[in-house]
């Protein structure tokens, strides 16, 4: 079983490019049948026609739509039913005429007049409404600005990346990516991409690089791997989709308009699908790499940092979690037959969503992370530490219960020895749990438990009863003059000062 999974990990590459290229030529069929699906969905409201709307769908029956045109009467004849059937409230053949009137002037604003209040109250109406009317959502805001920080992101990570650093290039390109294609779904889920018709197509091309980009990322700072040649095959697939959609970039914005409405002899619904098969497999089979970089690697390491493994702890779920995420978003928009539960479509965006703003937050609170060789850094610091993950979550837990249960800072001769003897263990170990768990050395780490707990004790001396060195001695301190300096050093003020503060 372990020799198949990994043949087909290998034949990856061949698989993807195979099917790819059979279908390389997907668009002439795809028009043909998006032609009989519009004949379908529209052949049903036959018996409101008048005349020059039959031959019109007449010549969509004979594959002839390339030739159809509305003349000026069609289309004010469409307006015109159109309001005149939401005076008498009529909201089905309403309905229909409304989207005859977009579909014909591709004037998509007509949706929101206020000819239609005396239907606005209706489902049917308010269905169509949702199709066409801008949607600022407060979900849909989010995912703007989630897509507007995921810019500013990769921006950030390549300015102050001015060594060539690899593996921030890498997940900086994944964060860009990510954001191209929130702020494509911005678009589409808002309307707004009716109002800017080059929108269309915005992330597409780039739809199987995602894989790719995190794997190498990871291999990258996991592995310390050195590129390849032949890793260039990975960016097969997205030059194969590439090659079948960029004739539609230079398509009129009309066109573009005409197909986003579905009434173009042009069609991508299908590479849609297929991209959407594709992207779920490529993510699956990277994702799968990904976990066992992880699992294997990273996780059995003993000699990895804690900074280190929590990082790559969290791309690696990410990951695992978008994949399935996706998985439900793919079933749901390439399915006709599955109604699209609304929580369920947005789960994938929120994943993708999440990546970016969890790259960002380690960004600002942890720069190094995405300094030039920090990682190789880290590991050299302590490569001759016997410390093993689990041993050194045990150690931090056992510091944290000495600290916040036995107050062992406020013995003032406390010192890295004492604290070693009473973990069970040696100054070098001590000292990189404290290190590693809380960004502290020692020393640091115990003024401030007895900071904390000295802001404890001013603020519940409420008749003012203690002095400045009572409060001193009572944390541990063994005089004023230390106390003071890092009282200051945590709060950019002195004990005094803080006082007078809270009186005011």
């Amino acid at each position: 079983m372990r020799s198949l999974v990994k043949i087909l990990i290998e034949l990856r590459f061949v698989i993807i490019v195979v099917i790819l290229v059979f279908n390389s030529n997907f668009s002439n069929v795809f028009a043909e049948e998006s032609l009989l699906e519009f004949n379908d969905s529209n052949l049903g409201n036959f018996h409101s026609f008048d005349n020059e709307e039959l031959s019109i769908y007449t010549a969509a029956i004979n594959k002839d739509i390339s030739q159809i045109s509305f003349s000026n009467d069609s289309v004010q004849t469409f307006r015109s039913k159109a309001i005149d059937y939401a005076q008498k409230g009529d909201v089905k053949n309403a309905s229909i005429f409304i989207e005859k009137f977009i579909k014909s002037s591709f004037h998509v604003g007509f949706v929101n007049n206020d000819f239609f209040e005396k239907i606005a109250d209706f489902q049917e109406f308010k269905e169509l409404q949702s199709k066409y009317k801008v949607n600022f959502s407060l979900i849909n805001l989010f995912y703007l600005f989630t897509s507007l920080i995921g810019f500013f992101i990769f921006a950030i990570l390549n300015l102050k990346n001015k060594n060539n650093n690899t593996s921030t290039l890498l997940i900086s390109l994944f964060v860009l990516m990510h954001s191209i294609f929130i702020l494509d779904l911005f678009f589409f889920l808002t309307n707004l991409r009716y109002s800017y018709p080059h929108t269309y197509l915005l992330s597409i091309s780039f739809s199987l690089l995602y894989g790719p980009l995190i794997y190498f990322y990871y291999k990258k700072i996991a592995l310390n791997y050195s590129f390849r040649k032949i890793d260039l095959l990975h960016i097969i697939p997205t030059a194969i989709i590439i090659y079948n959609v960029y004739p539609y970039y230079f398509i009129s914005a009309e066109e573009k308009l005409k197909i986003m409405l579905d009434v173009s002899s042009l069609s991508l619904d299908k590479i849609h699908d297929f991209t959407i098969i594709f992207k779920f497999s490529s993510l699956l089979i990277y994702a799968i790499l990904v976990m066992k970089i992880y699992l294997l690697q990273v996780k059995n390491d003993n000699k990895i940092s804690i900074e280190k493994y929590n990082w790559l702890k969290g791309i690696a779920y990410l990951v695992s979690s978008y994949v399935v995420f996706y998985c439900v978003y793919g079933v749901i928009v390439s399915s006709d037959s599955i109604p699209r539960i609304e929580f369920l479509f947005h789960l994938q965006i929120i994943a993708m969503a999440l990546m970016v703003l969890y790259v960002g937050s380690m960004a600002y609170l942890s720069p190094t992370l995405f300094a030039q060789g920090f990682f190789e850094e880290i590991k050299n610091k302590y490569n001759k530490s016997g410390l093993t993950f689990s041993f050194s979550k045990d150690l931090k837990e056992k510091l944290i219960y000495l600290l916040e249960e036995d107050r062992i800072y406020r013995q003032n001769n406390i010192s890295l020895e004492i604290l070693s003897l009473k973990l069970d263990t040696n100054r070098h170990n001590t000292s990189q749990v404290i290190n590693e768990h809380f960004d502290l050395n020692f020393f640091e780490l115990i003024n401030k438990y007895r900071i904390e707990e000295a802001l404890s004790i001013i603020k519940n001396d409420i008749h003012k009863n203690m002095n400045i060195i009572d409060i001193a001695y009572e944390v541990g301190f063994n005089n004023k003059v230390t106390f003071n300096k890092s009282f200051k050093k945590i709060l950019s003020q002195t004990p005094s000062q803080y006082i007078a503060s809270l009186s005011a």
